[in-house]
């Protein structure tokens, strides 16, 4: 009989400790995703604020204190992903920023250049053709990468697994990527209008460009309208970002 009593006491004993254990895991584990948050949304703010300025790379510190173990891994690994993309894009805006990108129709520009035989406009749009290619390039060497050193870490499975299949699909984790397939229709339309201006007659009216026939114009607008479109469409998904990398965590 006192054996029984004493096998059962430590069946009770045992039941509790797994409780009491299991209870502490899940409060721990809690309060690890509470700082995890709190440090991400800071960290994530330091990053908006630091993107927009070009002229420098992003230097925030991605190691902190406040995090240990798993989301510590987590936090500095998503940190290290995002401030790479964001220098990445970066880089590339200001290239495109130096070929004169964003004057390509100005119409002074183009009638000047019209007498120089579009010297500077062929050069700009072979500048900002190859800036784009090699930004896709670094954009996707970017994410192999980061999925090598995901797959090598030790972070655990049900936090690995699904920022594993995020980054496998570009099309959710990697919205750059939506964003630089907008930016070479927006080129190849710009191309089109390029050869117009070279094939046919037309004319600088105040800061319009006038063809002299109806079906040049209709076409030039269309051309005009979908690059407004594009830019339009390019101007969500930036606002999309953050939201997307987000449903990531």
């Amino acid at each position: 009989m006192r054996r029984i009593l004493i096998v059962l006491s430590i069946i009770f004993l045992s039941v509790i400790g797994f409780f009491y254990y299991d209870h502490t895991s899940i409060k721990n584990e809690e309060a690890n995703r509470q700082a995890f948050d709190l440090v991400m949304t800071e960290k994530m703010r330091q990053l908006s604020e630091q993107a927009q300025d070009r002229s420098k790379p992003v230097n925030i510190e991605i190691h902190d204190a406040r995090l240990k173990g798993d989301y510590k891994i987590l936090s500095e690994f998503l940190l290290k992903y995002w401030i790479k993309n964001i220098d990445t894009r970066n880089a590339y805006l200001n290239q495109l920023a130096a070929a004169k990108w964003d004057h390509f129709l100005d119409v002074n520009r183009l009638d000047a250049d019209r007498k120089q035989n579009y010297v500077e406009t062929t050069q700009m749009l072979g500048t900002v053709r190859q800036a784009m290619q090699k930004y896709q390039q670094n954009n996707m060497k970017n994410k192999n990468e980061a999925l090598a050193e995901l797959k090598r870490s030790t972070l655990r499975k049900d936090l690995k697994k699904p920022l594993q299949d995020k980054l496998e699909q570009s099309a959710q984790l990697d919205p750059e990527n939506a964003l630089i397939l907008n930016e070479l229709q927006i080129l190849g339309k710009a191309e089109t209008m390029f050869d117009m201006l070279k094939k046919y007659q037309w004319q600088k009216q105040g800061n319009q460009i006038l063809f002299k026939d109806d079906a040049q114009v209709k076409q030039f607008n269309q051309l005009y309208q979908g690059v407004l479109k594009l830019n339009s469409q390019i101007n969500q998904k930036k606002e999309q970002n953050a939201e997307v990398l987000q449903e990531a965590l």
